[in-house]
């Protein structure tokens, strides 16, 4: 029986001979730069771009009756920065590759509007229904103070609608459209999936949880429309909503 052996497992092999060769001549750059870019921006924001963090950075926003609020605004901002100004900057810079191309567009926008007709009052249930459980009261609003003042908790969900644009556009933007052409629209809705669902860890059970459907569901969204618009409306959808009505259940 003929069995070919596998170079890159074969004992005694170079590692610094012909497979790191054969690993390198193989390798898409593009493809490449975002799949190391996307850990190192998440684990950045993680470690010091989330609201227990804002005091070190910007000791004047401390201790006081609203520093929960600049905390808050500080972690959003902080995704603006990490998860869409700086890979799109290393990506446009390096490979000329545009927002269109990343998902900024309308693109179907028969079947965006469609879907959103449908998906939009089911994630408004599931928002409401969330809203219930302990672990969510615990969690959201991330800006608590701001319950209590209707145009503080406005200005809040503003910078919200930052950071799930921020969002959006690393994961079905930079991600899935980055990498759909050298892995395909399958594997790339799975790949991006992995690191979105990972990240909320430590977040309530549900919310981790429904992040992996979440992550699939937006990530075919986004091949179908090819756009990230509409997974980015669902988003905030579930997101603020969820806001809002731990809000009024608490008022």
């Amino acid at each position: 029986m003929n069995i070919k052996k596998n170079r890159y497992s074969a004992p005694g092999a170079d590692p610094a001979g012909g497979g790191l060769r054969r690993l390198l001549a193989d390798l898409d750059p593009r493809s490449a730069v975002i799949l190391l870019i996307v850990p190192i921006v998440l684990t950045v924001w993680v470690y010091y771009g989330k609201k227990g963090n804002c005091a070190a950075v910007f000791p004047a926003f401390g201790p006081g009756s609203n520093a929960d609020v600049y905390a808050t605004i500080y972690e959003y901002m902080a995704a603006f920065f990490l998860m869409f100004l700086i890979p799109f900057m290393v990506v446009r810079t390096a490979f000329r590759t545009g927002l269109r191309e990343l998902g900024l567009r309308t693109g179907d926008l028969r079947y965006g509007l469609r879907f959103l007709a449908v998906a939009a009052p089911l994630f408004l249930l599931s928002a409401y229904l969330g809203s219930a459980d302990p672990a969510m009261q615990a969690e959201y609003p991330l800006a608590g103070s701001s319950m209590t003042h209707a145009p503080l908790f406005l200005a809040v969900e503003l910078f919200y609608l930052i950071y799930y644009f921020s969002w959006e556009f690393l994961f079905r933007g930079l991600m899935l459209f980055g990498l759909e052409k050298r892995f395909g629209a399958a594997a790339a809705i799975l790949i991006q999936t992995i690191p979105s669902a990972i990240v909320h860890i430590g977040k309530p059970a549900s919310e981790s949880f429904a992040a992996i459907f979440a992550g699939l569901l937006f990530g075919f969204l986004a091949v179908r429309t090819r756009s990230f618009l509409y997974p980015l409306i669902l988003h905030a959808v579930i997101g603020i909503g969820t806001d809002l009505f731990i809000t009024l259940r608490m008022g």
